[in-house]
């Protein structure tokens, strides 16, 4: 029986069309993949991959082992989950994965939803924070940022909206009655923030920063939302935020539009390719695409693409 991991690598080959691609999106090494190939092409008795100066392409032969190969290895996975449920005594279950910013807005009402029209189904939630890497291979649907490395081509990515990140000031803070502020504005003020200071969500603002000349001066580094909101309500501090999350923030907080150009994300739904034939997932894309759409016509700065 021709080995599972192996067909996977192929196709993610395919796909992507080079080997370090291939590499990056299943968190491989180029020479892994390379490794993965010539076992299969061993398994097979075909010519999978030529070189072709420093890359390689597919063959004809391996295009078609690599087609074929889709089909069988949705249906292990399908039956892999089946399998699951089964030892764990539940007719059907998702996995909903989800982020900081809609955790108190979005989840609770898709939840709800879900539970009423699909009152048999088990809908484990995953939040999804700084620590969570791994979200990929343990959720059916994902709610992410276009920070967030790919899954891999087992899963598929939909852009839901774009938003602008402010400024997060106290009430009484000298800027707390402006339309707009330049983020360079912010350089010699202290700063509190709840991303680890080495991640990619946190280097997106890093990297608006350095581009405008400074470091973001951080202070203060809790590991939660709710405690960066305490030390900005003390009228010192200062926090940068995308738009989902300072929306609905506590009466004594202001969130200043930071002007352009400043950093912006795409929040993006991710959706594992065997699994968008599940009527509960296709129940809950249909719900969060039309919540993106209402999110973006009742918060400024959040535009539903």
């Amino acid at each position: 029986m021709l080995d599972p991991v192996k067909l996977r690598v192929l196709r993610s080959v395919v796909e992507t069309g080079s080997l370090r691609a291939s590499a990056e999106a299943l968190g491989y090494t180029p020479s892994a993949v390379s490794q993965h190939l010539s076992a299969l092409r061993r398994d097979t008795g075909v010519a999978l991959v030529e070189r072709t100066g420093r890359g390689i392409t597919v063959t004809a032969a391996g295009c078609l082992i690599a087609k074929h190969a889709g089909a069988a290895l949705d249906a292990l996975d399908d039956l892999e989950r089946l399998s699951r449920e089964l030892a764990e005594g539940r007719t059907g279950s998702l996995t909903f994965g989800y982020m900081t910013s809609v955790a108190a807005t979005w989840v609770p009402v898709i939840a709800r939803d879900v539970r009423r029209a699909f009152p048999d189904l088990s809908l484990d939630l995953l939040h999804r924070d700084c620590s969570v890497q791994e979200t990929g291979s343990r959720a059916d649907i994902v709610l992410t940022d276009d920070v967030t490395p790919s899954f891999g081509p087992d899963w598929v990515e939909t852009d839901l909206l774009e938003e602008v990140y402010s400024a997060l000031v106290g009430a009484e803070h000298p800027l707390a009655d402006r339309e707009d502020v330049a983020l360079q504005e912010l350089a010699d003020l202290p700063w509190a923030t709840d991303d680890p200071l080495d991640s990619w969500w946190f280097d997106r603002i890093a990297a608006a920063c350095r581009a405008a000349g400074f470091s973001p001066p951080v202070e203060a580094n809790p590991s939660d939302f709710a405690a960066v909101t305490g030390f900005v309500a003390t009228g010192d501090y200062v926090s940068v935020q995308p738009s989902l999350i300072t929306a609905d923030v506590r009466s004594d907080l202001v969130a200043v539009p930071l002007r352009p150009p400043a950093p912006t994300r795409r929040v993006q739904m991710r959706v594992r390719r065997s699994t968008t034939a599940n009527p509960a997932a296709r129940f809950i894309m249909d719900r969060v695409r039309a919540i993106a759409v209402e999110t973006a016509e009742r918060i400024p700065g959040v535009v539903a693409l």
